[in-house]
């Protein structure tokens, strides 16, 4: 379902259809032209009423849901920013701040807060990230020949060095977070990482899934079977929900804000579901991070996801396909 999208009068004009799929350019029709000039700022939208979208440079997707009493950030981004000077643009209200998962593009901006919810399995994923990794991550986008060039105006100068971590208060399964007037639940979807998590909102019917079930999501963390039913219980939730928002909403140089489309999960599960059959469609291609790396993935319409030829199942898992 498409919804008119309202762009802060803070930040840049956007208008586009919220519930449209999200695809990346084909290979070879990326376009070549620049933007009329760079964009210093993250980019915030509307994507429904009192629920925000914050494009930081391109690099990640972040959120902000705000209730009648409480306010909910999800993910801290890379940290080229001052997240926390622009929560406090957008709400007055108190807030807490949960991450989908630990990887430095979702967890780099932690050192701003003094509490963070984050899943325990990901809590030493947080503690090792560096300044020198987000300056390099920034530099990789930078280089991103994803959509528009010269879309967004910042610097490794603006990579923020943090002295501190926060307190880190533990998410599960189950767990909701009362806005007031809406009501966030918590669920567990291992694969990505061993503690990604996703997010429903009641009041929006938006689902904030983090890179727990994109199209070129991996089983990096787990096995295939694990990361499967993961997916298989997102799917299971469609009632609660008509949309879902990734952790890379507007990739590298697509300014566009829209939903990923139901189909992509569709087929992320089914190319899941070919690796345990044993007829999975694979290919080689090229890390999109590191183009001097390969990958194999397997294949299915939308999707290409990753995986350990050697972790299909778990240790003793009796291999009945989910």
């Amino acid at each position: 379902m498409s919804s008119k999208t309202r762009l802060l009068a803070a930040c840049c004009l956007l208008i586009s259809a919220a519930g449209a799929q999200q695809l990346p350019p084909a290979p070879g029709n990326t376009p070549t032209r620049t933007t009329a000039g760079p964009i210093s700022r993250p980019m915030v939208v509307e994507i429904a009423k009192d629920t925000y979208f914050i494009n930081e440079f391109g690099m990640d997707a972040q959120y902000l849901i705000v209730g009648e009493k409480r306010a909910l950030a999800i993910d801290t981004g890379t940290g080229f920013y001052d997240y926390k000077a622009l929560i406090q643009r957008l709400t007055k209200l108190p807030y807490d701040v949960v991450l989908t998962h630990g990887h430095p593009d979702h967890a780099g901006g932690v050192g701003q807060f003094e509490q963070v919810y984050i899943h325990p399995a990901d809590i030493e994923m947080v503690r090792r990230i560096t300044y020198e990794g987000q300056v390099q991550y920034g530099e990789i986008m930078w280089n991103m020949a994803i959509g528009y060039r010269g879309v967004w105006g910042y610097t490794p100068a603006d990579a923020r060095r943090f002295t501190k971590l926060p307190e880190f208060k533990p998410l599960s399964e189950g767990q909701v977070f009362d806005l007031g007037g809406r009501k966030v639940t918590v669920y567990e979807l291992p694969g990505h990482t061993r503690g990604s998590c996703f997010f429903i909102d009641d009041k929006s019917r938006i689902a904030f899934t983090g890179d727990a079930a994109n199209g070129n999501v991996g089983a990096s963390a787990t096995s295939v079977s694990t990361i499967l039913r993961g997916l298989l219980k997102l799917r299971s939730l469609r009632t609660q929900y008509d949309r879902q928002y990734t952790g890379h909403t507007s990739y590298a140089g697509t300014i566009d804000v829209v939903s990923q489309s139901p189909q992509v999960l569709d087929d992320v599960i089914e190319a899941f579901r070919a690796l345990l059959r044993g007829d999975a469609k694979t290919e080689v291609i090229r890390n999109h991070l590191f183009p001097d790396r390969t990958q194999t993935v397997s294949v299915h319409g939308s999707a290409r996801v990753s995986f350990d030829p050697n972790r299909l199942w778990e240790p003793g898992e009796e291999h009945i396909i989910p």
